[in-house]
């Protein structure tokens, strides 16, 4: 809150207001709430000289990708506390110790390898780290000492370096420069959506169904962003 009032009182306006974009009520507004307006990225269709019908259809599938990826991604990431405490009576310290495992390597790869992938490669990175992340949550799920947990922990880390930060890169790709706050607005909330109702419906699965059939079922589905992504791949610039 204090951050809030900070920035409110002494961070001035960078936007004129003659050049603010005007809104036309409750369908701008509906564009912003409405998840099916979300995947469809209905807002940036109604602003000023808005993307080619390949491009928004391009965006479409980049923000479906992204959904789907963080739904899955997020559901096994809530769920890992509840495997490690399960399985290998984890305490808080060793499970501190685990995702501080999981950062440093997030932050070499992201540091080392992600930032210099070059235009043009950035959706064969994310199809191989979400294909990395296959073997990864298996390996997790079936783990029953340590090393096996570490060696999936290691891949996973390595996908999850790369491909939030790729697709936000070719998702930014898309619109001209007074867009691109709508469309990564967009693609941000349907991160937030996904991130909300993933961990509920991988616990849900969790507790039901177990810990190794969790995390097979869900390492399975990650085959349903690749098969998007690869569809993404056919479609022109």
């Amino acid at each position: 809150a204090a951050d809030l009032l900070f920035i409110w009182l002494m961070l001035p306006e960078t936007l004129p207001k003659d050049v603010k974009t005007s809104t036309s009520g409750r369908g701008d507004s509906w564009d912003l709430l409405s998840p099916l307006s979300l995947f469809h990225f209905s807002a940036v269709t109604r602003t000023k000289d808005p993307p080619s019908k390949d491009r928004m259809q391009k965006l479409q599938v980049l923000g479906l990708v992204y959904f789907c990826y963080l739904f899955l991604f997020s559901g096994l990431e809530f769920s890992l506390s509840f495997l490690t405490h399960q399985r290998f009576q984890f305490t808080s310290m060793q499970q501190g110790k685990m995702f501080f495992f999981i950062g440093v390597i997030m932050a070499l790869i992201q540091g080392g390898y992600a930032r210099r992938i070059k235009p043009g490669q950035h959706i064969g990175a994310v199809r191989k780290a979400m294909m990395t992340l296959i073997p990864a949550f298996v390996l997790i799920g079936l783990a029953q000492n340590i090393t096996m947990l570490y060696t999936g922990l290691a891949l996973y880390s390595y996908a999850a370096a790369i491909v939030v930060p790729c697709l936000s890169t070719l998702v930014a790709d898309h619109g001209s420069a007074n867009q691109k706050g709508t469309v990564m607005g967009i693609l941000r909330s349907l991160g937030a959506l996904a991130r909300a109702f993933g961990p509920v419906v991988s616990s849900s699965v969790y507790w039901i169904a177990g810990a190794q059939t969790c995390f097979l079922i869900t390492s399975a589905a990650f085959i349903i962003p690749l098969i998007l992504l690869s569809k993404n791949r056919s479609l022109k610039d």
